[in-house]
């Protein structure tokens, strides 16, 4: 069971996503570039790295099939809030590389639904439980008509909500609540779309010119004087390693943190409202064409009931893959179950049509799928017995998805893209009986269709023609080697990546999927054009030394040679495939940028060569993984021999951390007890630190070491 079966709940509202943006480029890791003039900004360099949700609220409850309401008349769950609870800490968002930024995970995220608040209207009902970190998928470029950035972007956080905590006998009680509690009272699954993100910060601009406006306005030279290290500050380098733009700088936050640091607090407080209204640069704020603020998006999600371990991060389900290479559509996964006589679809797609602006939640405004150019949508199948063949000349309609834009937007909010559809005999051809079109539905590929006066009529979105699917249950692994991996230590020498085949919506037994090691070349090629590290400078000796991890069929046991370079791995009677990858030191290849560690990415497809032909595949399904770099440090650390080598990075890189001044001894030594906690809390916890968990085991073991020891200087 999953988010797509019954009971389930939907809710909308938004979300807060502050990376900060100074570590997107190994470039600004060398120890040559130690000053901020040095670094490339981006766009939002003091992130706090927080992730949040934002006035979601509770939208609707299916109990069933047909069974479902938006009143919380009918049922009091309904307006109630859909919160991240802070139960030590803000939940963080996590990029796993500088060289791989298209993996983005969720840490130490609780989600509530209910309970009391400050909301006069809420109910004591409640549900918590604690979110799987996991990483985004299907991330595409979903805004025709949005800003030039990944604000016109979408993708999709799946997971599995553990550690429950119910509260479903108050008064006035939730049926839904006590209907999913007693379906799935250990587990949950919890799937969101994420969308609209605005990263398009405000910007100031420091030159000699609004300097000198500065100093008219009031502000006394000698205080202006200490500004100019901003006119050097730049955000990103152009294609031939100058500046762009010097002197712009991002966000108030930042320019609000390097006045404080140039002139002290007290000439910040007295003349900081002075320089920001002075170097303002007026064309930096908001756009015409996205209506979320600066750092924030929209998010619609399903909550639902979750009875099996595994996976943790994916419904195996059947899917439509985008068609040919003008499709404006994205993957739509989708479910078909018996309901009396009929047979029902349940898709999702909630992250699989084109929008004109960003978001569903003004289609008046343009801001809302892009029924214009896709037409009227139908829901068909491809009848095999006419052809074996996905095309128009064999596609059946057999149901309407809403043609309107208010209707749309309904079922985008509300419903977060989730509609159950059944046959409609008025759509059916002559001919051909409801009965039969159910027993195709079940058997044959299923499409998605659209047409209208200025649209012919155009396959968007279409299954694999013989029904498989195939995909990762988690796609970011961070490995250390010299570290035994075990039930307490997922993190060391060994993973193992699961591999779900499908056909049809049943599991695929016996299936062989062929997996391999990317190439250097390939790896920098594949990431340089991902939405999330496109435009990150200075990648590459990525991917080598090739040697460094070995596969093998982790089902097979002993049975099977571990190989370089991939191998070939075969489904189980449910379907799954265990991949065992097993890692050694690859060493210091990117040293020259002292990014720890490599990363490695790990492709996989069917080894039919009929199966992988019709197969489409997002081309970002593939397997991560960071691999630190294993290191002998000496039996007695101490700063100079070593801890000054590792904890000064983070001072720069890391402005979070960056308030412990941790290049100066004394400085860390003062705060050693606040270092130290946040070090040692475990990966999961949210203020475990580094926030971008960068830090090897053995690094940040020899770092608690030092600290246990007294902290010695040399």
């Amino acid at each position: 069971m999953s988010y797509l079966d019954y009971p389930r709940l939907h809710f909308t509202g938004g979300f807060l996503a502050d990376p900060s943006t100074v570590n997107n480029t190994p470039n600004n890791y060398a120890d040559a570039n130690s000053e901020i003039k040095q670094l490339e900004l981006y766009w939002n360099p003091n992130g706090t790295g927080i992730f949040d949700l934002q006035n979601c609220v509770v939208t609707k409850v299916v109990y069933g099939p047909g069974d479902e309401t938006t009143d919380p008349a009918v049922d009091p769950v309904i307006g109630q809030p859909v919160i991240a609870l802070y139960t030590s800490a803000a939940p963080k968002l996590v990029d796993l590389d500088p060289d791989q930024q298209n993996v983005s995970e969720i840490w130490g995220l609780t989600m509530q639904v209910a309970g009391v608040s400050a909301n006069p209207g809420s109910i004591a009902d409640f549900v918590r439980g604690d979110y799987v970190a996991g990483s985004y998928n299907a991330i595409w470029v979903q805004a025709q008509n949005g800003p030039r950035s990944s604000a016109s972007g979408a993708g999709v956080y799946e997971s599995t909500l553990e550690n429950l905590r119910w509260t479903t006998s108050a008064t006035p009680q939730s049926k839904f609540l006590t209907q999913l509690k007693a379906a799935s009272p250990t587990q949950l699954s919890v799937n969101f779309t994420v969308n609209a993100h605005n990263n398009s910060p405000v910007i100031y601009v420091f030159s000699n010119g609004t300097l000198a406006q500065c100093e008219s306005a009031g502000v006394p030279a000698d205080v202006v004087a200490k500004l100019q290290p901003m006119t050097q500050y730049f955000m990103n380098y152009d294609s031939n390693g100058v500046p762009i733009d010097p002197g712009y700088v991002p966000t108030v936050s930042y320019v609000n943190h390097q006045l404080n640091l140039l002139l002290g607090q007290a000439d910040a407080n007295t003349y900081g409202d002075i320089i920001l209204a002075q170097t303002l640069l007026a064309s930096s704020t908001q756009s015409a064409n996205i209506n979320t603020a600066f750092p924030t998006g929209l998010t619609n999600g399903t909550i639902g009931p979750k009875t099996d371990a595994k996976p943790v991060f994916y419904t195996p389900s059947r899917t439509m893959a985008p068609w040919g290479t003008s499709s404006i559509c994205y993957f739509a996964p989708f479910q078909t179950r018996q309901a009396g006589s009929a047979v029902q679809v349940t898709l999702n797609i909630g992250n699989a049509l084109a929008t004109d602006r960003p978001g569903y939640n003004d289609p008046a405004n343009r801001f809302g799928v892009d029924l214009t150019a896709l037409g009227n949508l139908t829901l068909v199948y491809f009848d095999q017995s006419q052809a074996q063949t996905i095309s128009l000349s064999n596609a059946v309609p057999f149901a309407a998805l809403p043609g309107d834009s208010a209707s749309m937007a309904q079922l985008m909010n509300a419903g977060a893209g989730i509609i159950t559809l059944q046959v409609d005999p008025a759509l059916l051809p002559p001919g051909v009986t409801v009965a039969q079109a159910n027993a195709a539905i079940l058997s044959m590929p299923l499409g998605l269709l659209g047409q209208s006066a200025s649209v012919p009529r155009t396959i968007w979105c279409a299954e694999n023609l013989q029904g498989y699917n195939l995909r990762a249950d988690q796609f970011a692994f961070r490995m250390n080697p010299g570290v035994t991996s075990g039930p307490q230590q997922p993190y060391g020498d060994t993973t193992i990546v699961r591999l779900y085949a499908t056909v049809f919506g049943q599991p695929a037994p016996n299936c062989q999927i062929d997996t391999w090691l990317m190439s250097e070349q390939d790896a920098i090629t594949y990431t340089s054009n991902t939405l999330g590290t496109s435009g990150t400078r200075g990648i590459k000796n990525i991917a080598i030394p090739q040697n460094a991890l070995t596969f093998s069929d982790a089902q097979l046991g002993g049975g099977t040679t571990p190989t370089s370079g991939g191998t070939t791995v075969t489904t189980n009677a449910q379907g799954m495939a265990e991949l065992k990858i097993s890692a050694s030191d690859p060493g210091f290849p990117r040293a020259s940028q002292n990014v720890d560690g490599q990363i490695y990415f790990v492709r996989y497809n069917f080894h039919s060569p009929a199966l992988k032909a019709s197969f489409t595949q997002d081309a970002n399904d593939l397997i991560s993984i960071l691999l630190f770099s294993q290191q002998n440090f000496p039996a007695t650390p101490s700063w100079d021999n070593c801890i000054q080598s590792i904890l000064p990075q983070y001072a720069k890189l890391y402005p979070i951390m960056g308030r412990f001044q941790l290049n100066d001894y004394d400085t860390v030594v003062q705060y050693q007890e606040a270092i130290r906690t946040v070090l040692a809390k475990p990966m999961e916890d949210a203020l475990h630190m580094p926030v971008i968990r960068d830090l090897s085991i053995a690094r940040t073991q020899v770092v608690l070491q030092w600290f246990a020891n007294g902290a010695p200087k040399s």
